[in-house]
């Protein structure tokens, strides 16, 4: 863990040239004795002590936190966001650059001032090559405030993590035989769908609209009916990684990514099977989510055991 009282000097291009100026007076002033130089240099030196003092006024009791987006997709653009807090009661921060560092990500963001007891927050531009995890360690706080002679940061740990979702491809197009078959099926049970499965007498306190009128009409009584339960198509995407790596195995990634998003979007329910891996059928943009982040983790796996789809979905295989 960083310790909080750890700081960073760097010299800018200016504040070596002015360093070089400063020793070069100090030994004209040595050498001469003059006392205008003596009081040149002295005026020198008081300014990189007043900058030492003042720049570390603006960095402390700087809190800084990350924020991460929710998703992120390979080859599109994000924004991660870097909340800086003055925690002083009256003293304001002058020129302050956040910005990553140690981590998979290069990033920052500008704050030219941050009063005190307030909070603001900057953005900088992500766009992520690769899909899987990419890690975050610290953040740095620099500042070259007041003269722009040097640079003082304070590192601050910031450990955290993105999952970056596969890059979107089209999905390949479905054969018609397979269009053909699918759809809302019925099930020999009562549930909510349109087909008939049965006629029983009408009970008392019963919704109007589950009287089957002409029935009744022939009978002479209120006559209820029962609807068939409709099963949802449920579609089962699986992809065997052990023999894959590089880039044929980023392109069934892809394509598997592609597939579960088409058949989630056509309203199936989808499972996700890979080898070693299983998510069950379900539906909505939740499952997407999961869905898309178990392929992001995705790495090849000789040993693992085959994958072992839905038996009761059809079958989408991802072949490279």
């Amino acid at each position: 863990m960083t310790p909080a009282w750890k700081r960073r000097l760097a010299f800018t291009r200016m504040g070596r040239w002015y360093t070089g100026l400063t020793i070069a007076i100090g030994l004209a002033a040595t050498n001469t004795g003059n006392n205008l130089l003596f009081l040149v240099l002295g005026l020198l030196l008081a300014s990189i002590v007043v900058s030492g003092i003042l720049s570390e006024q603006s960095l402390k009791g700087v809190r800084v936190e990350r924020r991460l987006p929710a998703v992120v997709t390979a080859g599109q653009p994000a924004l991660i966001g870097l909340l800086a807090r003055n925690g002083k009661e009256r003293a304001p921060s002058f020129s302050l650059e956040i910005r990553e560092a140690r981590g998979d990500v290069a990033g920052r963001g500008f704050l030219v001032l941050l009063p005190a007891r307030q909070a603001a927050e900057v953005a900088y531009r992500f766009l992520p090559q690769r899909r899987g995890v990419h890690r975050f360690e610290q953040i740095e706080v620099a500042t070259r405030a007041p003269f722009g002679l040097f640079e003082k940061s304070r590192p601050v740990d910031a450990p955290g993590e993105l999952v970056v979702f596969p890059r979107q491809v089209p999905a390949p197009p479905s054969s018609s035989g397979a269009l053909a078959r699918e759809g809302e099926r019925p099930q020999d049970r009562i549930g909510l769908g349109l087909e008939v499965h049965s006629l029983r007498d009408h009970r008392a306190g019963e919704d109007a609209r589950s009287i089957h009128w002409k029935s009744s009409a022939r009978a002479g009584r209120l006559i209820g009916v029962d609807r068939e339960q409709e099963r949802r198509k449920r579609v089962c995407v699986m992809l065997d990684q052990r023999p894959l790596e590089g880039e044929p195995l980023e392109r069934a990634v892809e394509l598997a990514a592609a597939l579960v998003t088409r058949e989630l979007e056509h309203g199936a329910e989808v499972s996700l099977a890979l080898a070693g891996q299983f998510l069950p059928a379900a539906s909505g943009e939740a499952h997407r989510h999961a869905a898309l982040r178990m392929l992001a983790l995705v790495q090849p796996g000789p040993g693992l055991p085959s994958p072992q789809p839905d038996r009761e979905a059809s079958l989408r295989e991802v072949r490279p």
